[in-house]
């Protein structure tokens, strides 16, 4: 009795689904007897259910540093057979490159079997919904569905930042089923979807590029669940840096060597020119170190920064072994050592850019 409770149920809501309205249209679907929701749809010799899918990058939200999470908008599709479920010629009043088809309320998609594809390493999801949620659902004249639906999520990216700021991320979205295992359906991207994102995408301190890599296995589970990748390959334009960081720290490094044509005798302006030129490049630093996570290791912005707060501190060096020798009563050695500081400080610091810019940029125009 509650078995043909069930069935009446689930026909009634079929027939509520597929009508235009109850009692007033004609069904639009055709249903086999045996037809069950909770049943993926049959394959020949009982091979992998094929489910072919297309990704539209709408907009990368937001690069989030710090949090190490990329947010980003897009159109999934998904593509199957199912030859349970047969639409009436008529209604088929729309075509694309696939076939004619007709166009469902997404709402209705509780009613079909749907694959359960979820996306791995989610921090947040959410619809961008007015009224109705962003979604289509379409019944082919071959028995394809297809399902497309529009969302926008936070998901997690491992992110390297020892070449920072002229470091490439390398963010993967994984597109994964979550109960059905790869001897129950395959996942494959279709050819044209590598050509799907929008061209008016524009990031701060990024360019980009998507790849769409082939399917995989997991093989963390005890089975093996199939799923798909979207890799973004983001590039840090470093011009931000050049004006905001390595110009303004190569000035300050400049006016530190400058306060060594001022007398040793003159104390507070040695000591007070070293000393602002010291405080301001290490709040400089500090301000640096805000945009990226508290990682360990040294990055190249590090190194550079760390540097020219050495050549400052050296600047402040020279003075006091100045003072010293110019108390002790050798005038004549405090100006050979004056003369050789004024002269070694900038040689040295030319020597540092030689050897870092081509270090720096050489992996950064690879890249490119």
């Amino acid at each position: 009795m509650a078995c043909t409770m069930v069935s009446v149920w689930t026909s009634l809501h079929l027939a509520i689904a597929l009508w235009g309205c109850p009692g007033l249209g004609e069904e639009k679907v055709v249903f086999t007897a045996d037809y069950s929701l909770h049943e993926r749809p049959p394959t020949e010799d009982g091979k992998p259910l094929v489910i072919k899918s297309s990704i539209n990058l709408r907009n990368i939200l937001d690069v989030k540093e710090k949090e190490q999470i990329i947010s980003l908008e897009t159109t999934l599709r998904l593509y199957w057979k199912d030859e349970r479920i047969q639409p009436k010629a008529k209604f088929l009043d729309s075509e694309d490159s696939i076939g004619k088809y007709l166009t469902l309320n997404p709402s209705q998609a509780a009613l079909f079997w749907m694959p359960d594809v979820f996306i791995d390493q989610a921090k947040a999801l959410r619809s961008p919904t007015f009224y109705t949620k962003p979604a289509s659902l379409r019944v082919y004249n071959d028995s394809m569905i297809r399902y497309s639906s529009r969302i926008n999520y936070d998901v997690a990216c491992n992110m390297d930042f020892h070449r920072f700021p002229v470091d490439e991320q390398y963010c993967e979205v994984k597109f994964e089923s979550f109960g059905l295992t790869n001897k129950q359906i395959q996942l494959k991207w279709m050819e044209q979807s590598h050509s799907n994102v929008n061209a008016n995408i524009t990031l701060s301190q990024f360019s980009f590029n998507v790849l769409l890599m082939d399917s995989y296995n997991t093989d963390y589970y005890d089975v093996a669940y199939p799923g798909l990748i979207m890799k973004l390959h983001l590039t840090r334009q470093i011009g931000y840096h050049i004006v905001q960081t390595y110009i303004p720290s190569t000035v300050f490094v400049v006016l530190a060597w400058l306060s060594l044509f001022i007398p040793p005798e003159s104390v507070p302006g040695r000591v007070g020119m070293g000393m602002t030129t010291l405080l301001t490049l290490t709040a400089m630093f500090s301000s640096v170190r805000q945009n990226v996570p508290r990682v360990s290791y040294i990055s190249y912005l590090d190194i550079w920064m760390l540097l020219c707060m050495l050549f400052v501190f050296s600047c402040i060096l020279e003075f006091i072994i100045a003072t010293i020798f110019l108390r002790t009563g050798k005038k004549e050695k405090t100006e050979k050592f004056e003369f050789l500081s004024k002269v070694s400080l900038p040689i040295l610091f030319m020597v540092l850019n030689i050897v870092y810019w081509p270090s720096l940029l050489a992996g950064y125009w690879d890249g490119k």
